[in-house]
């Protein structure tokens, strides 16, 4: 359960930002549908990012995809760089703190690096510090400090430790590892990633996908899955196993059609997608991140997807997304959900809640954000566009007032 996310120099996030799902002081509004506790401490179930194109926002997403990889793949030798996606690709020190909850512990991460080496990191449980490291000091957790000689410069701690079976670190990477879910709505293409297996193994969430379809509304009656070896484009000698999936149709005269995969309609894709990434960890709690959570989808699906995250959500599962749609706002949503990304014509983004704005309605939101106030929003210059499409204000008036 995430709690808060800070992050410096990534991306067009060039000064650091944070990112919360703590409850906002005050806030009474959907308290039971959309929070949750994690000890002494309340968070929103999920939040929705706004922004105009090339503001920056998927960047948020991005970053946490950045520590993720940090973490979970650490680096294979001395040789190999650490990741990076700077401000303007310059050089410069990366930094990430993340703040998050795992079987009722609280567990604050920080790692501040550059490509060749790790300046600064520390893991911490319900305040205890389990290790922290600067350039010229290492403290090691006791059951590896023995190990001290064998950490490289460029090797996560948290990685080196669970590696060696620290309990504390396990823990903490198996939430980076298996909690946070970054199920991709677009170019989802079957070749590059495996989140439908699971399709084609477990029948039991196969029939739960196939009634959940139905009941939105879905013309699907079955999804055949298929394993077929292809070769590899880039090495024809090579193969590899490809999951094919077919969803039947019911058409008229109760005969049935198959149609692939790639060739449904984009929000059948996504909302497949969603739905079966969502029931095969609906026991379990999940960080869900998307990018364009909106994208294809029905006003009423969208809408359907937001109570399964809100108010039907009783297994501690967040959700943040980023979004162009403000009818999003038209649900029941608290201020404290809601975040805007803009972008300085330096090309530096900023991060900030809604809830800093002092507003106390989700209506004065959306009307204050349409109307450009948060800085948010996409701003169209009518003007530059007519002069390089060499349309003068008279021709413009002369066009209107022609009848059709």
């Amino acid at each position: 359960m995430l709690i808060d996310f800070s992050f410096k120099n990534v991306r067009s996030f060039k000064d650091e930002v944070t990112f919360s799902m703590e409850v906002g002081e005050g806030i009474t509004d959907y308290a039971k549908e959309n929070t949750m506790s994690s000890g002494e401490i309340d968070v929103v179930k999920s939040s929705f990012i706004f922004g105009g194109n090339a503001s920056g926002k998927t960047n948020v997403i991005r970053a946490f995809q950045l520590l993720r990889q940090i973490v979970v793949h650490g680096t294979p030798s001395e040789l190999d760089l650490l990741p990076m996606d700077t401000f303007a690709s310059a050089y410069g020190n990366t930094y990430f703190k993340i703040r998050f909850s795992k079987n009722k512990k609280i567990y604050d991460y920080i790692i501040k690096y550059n490509l060749g080496y790790i300046v600064n990191e520390s893991l911490s449980v319900n305040n205890t510090v389990v290790f922290n490291r600067t350039i010229d000091d290492v403290i090691m957790p006791p059951l590896i400090k023995n190990l001290r000689e064998s950490l490289r410069d460029n090797q996560p701690l948290l990685f080196f430790a669970q590696t060696n079976n620290v309990p504390e670190a396990k823990e903490a990477y198996e939430w980076f590892a298996q909690d946070i879910l970054m199920p991709s709505l677009i170019n989802n293409n079957l070749r590059n990633q495996q989140l439908f297996r699971p399709l084609h193994t477990n029948p039991e969430l196969k029939e739960k996908i196939l009634y959940f379809l139905r009941a939105a509304d879905f013309n699907i009656k079955d999804i055949k899955t298929q394993e077929v070896i292809l070769p590899i484009s880039s090495d024809s000698d090579k193969s590899e196993k490809v999951l094919l999936l077919h969803c039947e149709h019911e058409g008229p005269d109760n005969i049935s059609f198959t149609v692939d995969y790639e060739a449904e309609s984009i929000g059948t894709r996504i909302f497949l997608l969603l739905i079966m990434t969502i029931l095969e960890n609906q026991n379990n709690s999940k960080l869900f991140l998307i990018d364009e959570f909106d994208r294809s989808l029905h006003p009423k699906l969208v809408n359907i997807l937001l109570r399964i995250f809100n108010e039907w959500n009783r297994t501690g599962t967040q959700l943040i997304a980023t979004t162009h749609d403000t009818d999003i706002l038209d649900a029941p949503l608290r201020t404290d959900q809601i975040w805007f990304v803009d972008k300085s014509y330096d090309g530096v983004s900023t991060l900030d809640s809604a809830f800093d704005f002092n507003e106390q309605s989700i209506k004065d939101i959306k009307k204050n954000y349409q109307d450009g106030l948060y800085g948010a929003d996409q701003i169209i210059n009518d003007a530059m566009m007519k002069d390089i499409l060499g349309i003068s204000d008279h021709e413009e008036d002369a066009h209107h007032g022609e009848t059709v």
